[in-house]
């Protein structure tokens, strides 16, 4: 298992070096795994392709910081370390928000967003009466994911301000914290 991650490690540490570089259409499984130094077959043990690699970078970084400690941080906290991950990594994150299509990065950023919105209601949300009613919640919760991606996505594009933490859990609750 320990290899396994080593070898995952790897093969996302050259992809992010080639990407620094290349366009993301441009990059191939044989640049990722001879940047690497393995051999390319080893690449389809751990991955489809490179559409699930990147998946599986944003879920591995994200999980080391943020989501190991989902259910010992607030929804405050993990919209700061969120802020935080992608500041740190703003420049790979510019060109993954570039792809469109079928596989897409923002729209899998998205359901990402949804369970930050889930985690801010569950702890901050008014006893509301619209809350309650589950179309609505699910509005609620998907609305607010849409707007949280943007604004991560606009601050990696463009390097605006990151807003205020509070800010954003006073728009989605409704709630003075």
């Amino acid at each position: 298992m320990a290899a396994s991650i080593i070898t995952k490690k790897r093969i996302a540490k050259a992809f992010k070096q080639l990407l620094e570089e290349m366009e993301f259409d441009k990059i191939s499984i044989v640049d990722i795994m001879e940047l690497a130094q393995i051999r390319r077959q080893t690449f389809y043990n751990h991955f489809l392709d490179k559409y699930q690699l990147l998946d599986w970078i944003f879920e591995n970084d994200l999980k080391e910081r943020v989501a190991d400690n989902l259910d010992f941080i607030s929804g405050r906290q993990l919209l700061k370390e969120l802020f935080f991950y992608f500041e740190e990594e703003c420049d790979f994150y510019v060109k993954l928000f570039d792809i469109k299509g079928q596989n897409d990065f923002f729209s899998y950023f998205i359901n990402y967003c949804r369970i930050v919105i889930e985690k801010i209601m569950a702890e901050y949300s008014q006893e509301s009466q619209f809350f309650h009613q589950e179309a609505f919640a699910a509005f609620h919760i998907d609305y607010h994911a849409h707007a949280l991606a943007e604004i991560v996505k606009t601050y990696v594009n463009h390097r605006t301000v990151m807003p205020n933490p509070d800010y954003l859990i006073i728009e989605i609750t409704g709630r003075k914290i």
